[in-house]
């Protein structure tokens, strides 16, 4: 492993050290600015509505008048995962005297076992303390069903009251990795955030010749939110070719270990081809250097994300994706009352794979126009073309 990659890993990992919920993300939002702040010649600034918008754009490409410049293509991810939220005190006192009872909401897509046996969780503080807690079922039949408030019951080793809302986190490790495996409490979607962060670096420290946006969003989880207000509120140039960098869950027909999955559409909307031509020229350029990389491409149903709030409000998009085993912490299926709750994984060469795919797409914005399947479809042989024009009175 180089350095690069290394670093990468090193990038992932302290990211993972930091929980967040949706509406609950200021660990992950101090972290990645912290980051942002050693990269020289990056710019950043959040948005009103909290998501971190930072760009590199080399000095050769700045000194260009805006009509003789490529579209600037912009990476997003978020940086929330499912969890809980406590809302109000249980009705009736916990019969231990450091043990207190609260209610506490689904925000997001956790799992329904989470509700339906007790599972240990901690509550996140302001100042990133984690207090010990427990889960405990209230009304597991509304998870099942998909109706109701999705509650239930936390106990929380406090001695005080807390300040609520407050975010509870599923106690899981931070982040390990064992041979090619990464596990990690939440890779949907740090590992998206840990890639677009790694690209960003890796382009701006070699001042490559690129127009880079590293785009990092809240509350996805409960419903793109934060991709969907950025995109309303047109806060990317128009032209700008948008990539969804996700964690999905595994699919028939993708597997882990086999690279970074080219994500043609989700559950809901199907992607831009234009968009996607930058990875088709960059695995051109990569596979000259190394023609073992990998990469795979497909349709990846199992969930939706931030490409399609982008599109629906006319931007150019396309996606990549991490193959997940796990998704949501959900060791069977998320709707499962009888599954478990366990860490999230992905594989540490998908990963490299992803951060070097997205450097090099960062550079091959304007190969696009000239990508290997436009070139194949366009050079038709000279001999084919005499023998259709012979044999078309046949």
């Amino acid at each position: 492993m180089n350095k690069q990659e290394q670093r990468a890993l090193d990038i992932l990992a302290g990211l993972a050290k930091n929980p967040a919920v949706p509406f609950h993300e200021w660990a992950v939002t101090k972290h990645i600015l912290d980051v942002l702040g050693t990269l020289d010649g990056v710019n950043f600034h959040r948005d009103d509505f909290g998501n971190i918008i930072a760009r590199y754009t080399s000095p050769s490409i700045a000194a260009l008048p805006e009509s003789e410049r490529e579209p600037p293509i912009a990476f997003v991810a978020h940086m929330d995962h499912p969890g809980y939220e406590i809302v109000r005190p249980a009705d009736a006192p916990d019969d231990e005297s450091r043990r207190k009872s609260y209610i506490a909401h689904a925000l997001g897509g956790v799992p329904a076992a989470s509700s339906a046996k007790p599972t240990p969780a901690f509550v996140l503080m302001p100042d990133g303390k984690r207090i010990s807690a427990e889960l405990q079922p209230l009304n597991a039949d509304s998870f099942e069903n998909g109706s109701g408030e999705r509650q239930v019951k936390v106990h929380v080793e406090c001695d005080s009251e807390l300040g609520l809302p407050a975010p509870v986190v599923f106690d899981l490790p931070d982040f390990d990795i064992d041979s090619d495996t990464i596990r990690m409490r939440a890779a949907d979607d740090l590992a998206g955030c840990g890639a677009i962060l790694s690209a960003l670096e890796r382009l701006a420290s070699s001042n490559a010749d690129a127009d880079f946006y590293a785009v990092f969003t809240r509350a996805e989880e409960g419903g793109l939110f934060g991709a969907r207000l950025m995109a309303e509120a047109g806060t990317l140039p128009e032209n700008t070719l948008v990539v969804s960098v996700e964690s999905s869950p595994l699919i028939p027909g993708v597997e882990q270990g086999e690279g970074p999955v080219i994500r043609t559409g989700d559950r809901v909307y199907t992607f831009d081809a234009d968009a996607e031509q930058v990875f088709s020229a960059a695995l051109q350029s990569l596979r000259a250097k190394d023609s073992g990389f990998k990469a795979q491409r497909q349709l990846m149903s199992g969930g939706g994300c931030e490409a399609t709030a982008f599109a629906v409000f006319g931007y150019t998009v396309t996606g990549l994706a991490f193959p997940l085993g796990n998704w949501h912490n959900a060791t069977t299926t998320i709707p499962d009352p009888d599954g478990g709750v366990d860490s999230e994984y992905i594989s540490v060469s998908d990963y490299l794979g992803g951060v070097a795919l997205m450097a090099e797409a960062g550079v091959s914005v304007g190969k696009r126009h000239d990508s290997p399947t436009r070139q194949y479809i366009r050079e038709i042989p000279d001999d084919v073309r005499r023998r259709m024009r012979e044999t078309a009175a046949c």
